[in-house]
């Protein structure tokens, strides 16, 4: 069978090293201060291709592969939030020690985690459509319609039933991606999905973070110190703004932008709002 050929950019170079029991890969492009991409699910590095040159411009920018996804390690464990931003706090110490951190979705999650659990490694937080993950908690366990909203959550809990159903939507072209999307970004994603141990293992962090909620709960969030910037498409069919006015009350220095006509993925959307977004608040 021939191999499926490396997704990549102009200008970036492609990185491998074992961080945090992990082999991580990222891309890079620019110098200077570091900037930290995360994705989410069911992306890769790639998903921030529109960000990568324009920001290259100023900054040193990183964008991963997280754990479990395109040609990261896909190990059967550490899918839990404490273990996920260790391996990107791992990573900013092997980068120099300090960071911007921008995330998407579960990469914005990490983000968060990240900036409680190693505050100096985080200089500044960009988040697009991502929760507080105890923000998301409180919110699923309190709010009616981020409830009606997380439906996915409880088919996610399932063995083996999720992955074969996330693929067949790749397949039939149902996946969410397709709202937003050319068909050609949604088949470079279904590739880099179809990779082996790539579905279960992005299925894993949902499964980790309800495993998680008991104890999350007993404890109070960290606060974070650093200043949060936050992105939000108000299409967003899987979550609710509830959750930024929750993570406000975590964060001294809290803001969040609405985009009224936008979805869920802004970076591939909304381009060009996101790189101004992003550009005005780091430099």
């Amino acid at each position: 069978m021939a191999r499926t050929p490396r997704v990549t950019l102009p200008g970036v170079t492609h990185h491998h090293h074992r961080l945090n029991g992990v082999r991580l890969h990222w891309v890079e492009q620019g110098d200077g201060v570091p900037v930290v991409f995360l994705h989410g699910f069911p992306e890769f590095w790639w998903s921030w291709r529109h960000q990568i040159p324009a920001l290259a411009e100023h900054f040193r920018v990183v964008a991963v592969d997280m754990r479990g996804f395109n040609e990261s390690d896909k190990p059967t464990y550490g899918y839990d939030l404490t273990t996920l931003a260790g391996d990107i706090a791992a990573l900013i110490d092997h980068l120099g020690g300090k960071a911007h951190v921008v995330g998407h979705d579960w990469g914005g999650a990490v983000a968060y985690q990240l900036a409680m659990d190693a505050p100096r490694k985080v200089d500044r937080l960009a988040i697009l459509n991502a929760p507080h993950p105890d923000a998301w908690i409180e919110a699923w366990l309190t709010h009616p319609e981020q409830q009606r909203k997380s439906w996915y959550v409880f088919l996610d809990l399932l063995p083996d039933l999720p992955e074969a159903l996330y693929r067949e939507q790749f397949a039939n072209g149902t996946i969410r991606l397709v709202r937003v999307m050319h068909p050609d970004a949604v088949a470079v994603y279904r590739r880099a999905f179809e990779k082996p141990g790539v579905a279960t293992a992005a299925i894993n962090y949902y499964r980790e973070i309800v495993r998680d909620m008991g104890r999350r709960r007993r404890l109070k969030p960290k606060r974070i110190h650093r200043p949060v910037r936050v992105l939000w498409g108000e299409k967003d069919v899987a979550l609710h703004p509830v959750v930024n006015d929750i993570a406000a009350r975590w964060c001294d220095d809290f803001e969040v932008t609405y985009v009224p006509d936008a979805w869920h993925w802004l970076a591939s959307e909304r381009p060009k709002l996101v790189n101004r977004f992003l550009l005005d608040f780091l430099r």
